[in-house]
Order: structure tokens, then sequence, then C-alpha cells
């Protein structure tokens, strides 16, 4: 099945995703950090608390890292939070004399993926996200749920990791659904293939799945035919 009859099937499933808006490349880049390894709720409280607090980024650089922590409690692992995000926009001022990511818009992907990687504690999700989401870049981030759905579908080989999954669905996805099908899988795995108990008997997905009940809802067949 093509990557248009999965984008199709889960806008049925969960409506279109919502229209396109570039955002602050800054402001997507804290949100990022904020939302790891946490859900979009708490990291999305947790980064209106900043923005009340901070109208400009330079005043967060000169907050202690323990009351930059508590303002972002909510999100989990804040003391570390706290120190990357703190860490990211001293060295993006140190780079560009001032917090800015403008110079981004005119680099290409390849350019503008080095240039925000080699910023500490910036992964592959993180810097797909803000080329993604405030510079329009045909790059795909993956979180967890995509990983774990575009493995179960068998978009991705099982010996793949997640680095290397950022690289070959950027490449595979055609780039006008790049935004439509990163925002449907993660809903899709949110709410219907989830990591334990995956919703099976509602999934819209499930007739190109790898991922095969026998006979209980407990035991899978991971070798089961792909399409």
């Amino acid at each position: 099945m093509s990557f248009y009859k999965i984008v199709q099937l889960l806008n049925k499933a969960y409506g279109r995703p919502r229209r396109f808006v570039k955002t602050d490349p800054v402001d997507e880049l804290v949100r990022t950090i904020l939302s790891q390894n946490t859900n979009d709720r708490n990291s999305l409280k947790a980064f209106a608390a900043l923005k009340k607090r901070f109208r400009q980024w330079d005043g967060l650089l000169a907050l202690d890292n323990r009351k930059i922590a508590l303002l972002i409690k909510g999100a989990g692992l804040s003391n570390i939070k706290s120190k990357r995000i703190k860490e990211a926009l001293a060295e993006v001022k140190r780079r560009e004399g001032r917090i800015s990511l403008e110079r981004l818009r005119k680099m290409s992907v390849e350019e503008s993926l080095e240039y925000l990687r080699t910023i500490k504690g910036v992964g592959p999700k993180t810097a797909s996200c803000v080329l993604l989401f405030s510079f329009g870049k045909k790059v795909m981030p993956v979180d967890t749920h995509i990983f774990r759905v575009a493995g179960r579908l068998g978009l991705i080989a099982g010996s793949m990791d997640i680095e290397e999954a950022h690289k070959f669905l950027t490449n595979k996805v055609p780039k006008g659904l790049i935004y439509e099908f990163h925002l449907g899988i993660i809903e899709h795995g949110q709410k219907t293939c989830k990591a334990q108990n995956p919703r099976c008997g509602f999934c819209v997905l499930y007739e190109i799945c790898c991922f095969k009940y026998r006979r209980s809802m407990t035991r899978y067949d991971t070798q089961s035919e792909c399409r």
C-alpha cells in the first residue's frame, strides 16, 4: 500500500491534521526539548509557563537552572531539560550573536541539520521538528510513536535504529505528505497502535500491518506477511 493510501486512511479515521502554520524556530527548539519523554499536555503546559515568564529568551539565560526546573517541573526530567534548554540557547547566542535561528532558512536541509545536531542535547527528532514546523523543510521527525508504528507496518526494517529511520523515512515518504504522515502516524500511535495492548481490532491499517495477532491479545507474530 502506498504512503498516499496510508495518509488517506489516517485522515478518514482521525480527521485531516490542522492546517500547517510555521512556528518560531527557537520556540520550536525549546518546545521539542520539553516534549522528550513526556506527553504533549505536560510539555505544552511547561512551555506556556516559560513563555509567560520570559517575553524574550535572553531572560532565561540569566536564571538559575534550579528556578528554570521549577517552572517546567510538570514536563518531567526538569533538571535535565532545564540545563539542556539553557545550554542550547546559550550556544545559539554564541554562534549568532543573538538568540535566533533565522539563518537556517537559507541553508540546505543537510546544512541546517548539521547546524542543529552540533548543539549539545539536540538529537535528530528535535532538529527535524525545528526544520519541518518552523521552516517547512521536508524532513521527517521520528518520535517513539512513529518509530513503533512504522516498524509494525513494515515501513522500516527491524534492524534499523531511530536515527537511521529519520534518514530513511525522510527519503521514502513523498515530500508533499511528510507533514500529514508525521501527525497522522503520531495520532495513530497514541490512540490505536499503542506500545502496550494495541487496539488492532480498531486499526484502519491492520490489513497492511506486519504485527499480526495469533490466538490471544497477548501473543503476536512479527513474521507475518508484509505488503
